[in-house]
């Protein structure tokens, strides 16, 4: 081997080492930013804790001392009740003297409906006082609950309060409208309570922040998926070509016995190939079989073609063919459980729906042990 050689040898070497370390950069980098995209979520809370920290404070000055309905919601049920009292006596009273009395006391049917409109005006106002007073204690209760905090989450004050999400979403408005919070504000997910205004600008940048971060990763992800999906191309195209070459050999050998092994062989092969072509990102799992095994493969039939070509068959040759034919029995095999991988995850996807399928109908009382039971 001369010089030269030796540096065509050095370039190969350091050329396939660039790849591979290319491949699992790549392969790994599209492994981070899944998890960042899991964990962003995570990350904006972590974030949005630590501001919450900084202005953690005594919140009462973000906190009408007097709410409203504190006052207006005791005079509501005061007038309310006097209201009742007196307008709902008065009615029961006519009404009585109206039906065993009408001979000798006669009521004008306008007198009655003023007092009747007069007896709902009162109930109202004892309704509405009671809404009111039943909302300042609300409002305590979610003061209380907030423990100086600026802010909390709509789920975990559902938690705290056994009240739905909706509900507090639709209260909380409310009272941020009638000024109960006199900088509350909720954020445009309606995942958050933010209790004053400086917190609620930090919300908004990181919000921004989180959004840009997402998009770069979005965009990121974009390119990482190009590259996988041109990295499949490749790996396709190389594959087929091999194919070509195990066709070429099989004709050249149609009346021998290792023939249905080659077909077989290239048929597993191209089945390989287009389960790469429909999920690009499984081009990494098969990199050995396109840059390792289909190269040995093909050197073997190649051998095999050549040693069957010759005049004369020894000892040596055929010994030879058969520990080949041997070995593309085994090459087989091994490329069938390489293809059975591949298909690890659409298994998973079936079990999973299946799954999804038998909850569903136990349910709804239509699983196999329902209709045993019924009849």
């Amino acid at each position: 081997m001369n010089k030269n050689d030796f540096s065509d040898l050095e370039n190969q070497i350091v050329s396939k080492v660039s790849d591979a370390f290319k491949a699992i950069d790549m392969a790994n980098l599209k492994k981070d930013i899944n998890y960042k995209a899991e964990g962003a979520v995570n990350q904006f809370k972590v974030k949005f804790n630590e501001c919450n920290k900084k202005n953690k404070q005594n919140i009462s000055m973000y906190i009408k001392k007097r709410p409203s309905g504190s006052i207006s919601g005791i005079v509501c049920i005061v007038f309310g009740t006097i209201g009742i009292s007196i307008y709902g006596l008065s009615v029961l009273t006519f009404s009585v003297m109206k039906v065993f009395l009408s001979s000798i006391f006669v009521v004008g049917n306008g007198i009655f409906i003023i007092l009747f409109l007069f007896f709902l005006v009162s109930l109202g106002l004892l309704l509405k006082g009671i809404s009111l007073r039943k909302r300042v204690k609300r409002f305590n209760k979610y003061v209380r609950f907030m423990e100086n905090n600026t802010y909390i989450s709509i789920e975990e004050l559902s938690k705290l309060t056994k009240e739905k999400e909706r509900f507090l979403l639709k209260d909380l408005g409310k009272m941020i409208d009638v000024g109960m919070f006199l900088q509350g504000h909720i954020d445009d997910e309606k995942t958050y309570f933010i209790l004053n205004d400086e917190v609620y600008n930090d919300y908004l940048n990181l919000k921004k922040q989180q959004i840009a971060k997402e998009n770069n990763d979005k965009k990121l992800k974009e390119k990482i998926d190009n590259f996988e999906k041109e990295d499949a191309k490749s790996t396709i195209k190389i594959g087929r070509d091999y194919i070509e070459q195990i066709k070429t050999v099989r004709n050249h050998l149609h009346k021998e016995d290792i023939s249905m092994e080659l077909d077989k062989l290239g048929n597993i092969s191209e089945q390989i190939l287009n389960q790469v072509e429909k999920n690009p990102e499984k081009a990494q799992e098969v990199n050995k079989f396109i840059d390792h095994y289909l190269p040995i493969t093909i050197k073997l039939i190649n051998s095999y073609e050549e040693l069957n070509n010759q005049v004369i068959q020894g000892d040596n040759i055929k010994n030879a063919k058969i520990e080949i034919e041997k070995s593309i029995d085994l090459i087989n095999k091994a490329f069938e459980n390489l293809l059975d991988d591949l298909f690890e995850d659409v298994v998973l996807d079936i079990s999973t729906d299946i799954s999804v399928l038998k909850t569903l109908f136990k349910q709804e009382g239509l699983g196999e042990e329902d209709f045993k039971n019924k009849k």
